[in-house]
């Protein structure tokens, strides 16, 4: 009786395979574990990411007080009304 060998039968079986068989049991664990860290990575980055402080984004605008008596011009007005506008669509609603 010969010796068998369970690493010759497994050498011998993936001799005999197609190419497109070889191919997919070489590459298919790289994929899976590149896929796995991939998808580890996104959820880390989504879970342990930084809440942004309530602060109003940079504009430039004249203040809000006028330091003289000067009339306040029009677009300035324009200008807070669409800036409250837009502070009030970021806003999340309570329903």
């Amino acid at each position: 009786m010969e010796n068998y060998s369970i690493w010759a039968d497994l050498l011998h079986t993936f001799r005999m395979m197609s190419d497109g068989v070889k191919i997919s049991l070489i590459y298919m664990p790289c994929v899976f574990a590149l896929g796995f860290a991939g998808l580890y990575l996104h959820h880390l980055r989504r879970a342990k990411k930084a809440e942004s402080p309530d602060s109003k984004p940079y504009m430039i605008l004249p203040p809000d007080k006028l330091l003289r008596r000067e009339p306040e011009d029009a677009r300035a007005r324009a200008l807070r009304k669409l800036d409250a506008y837009i502070a009030a669509a970021d806003r999340p609603r309570k329903e």
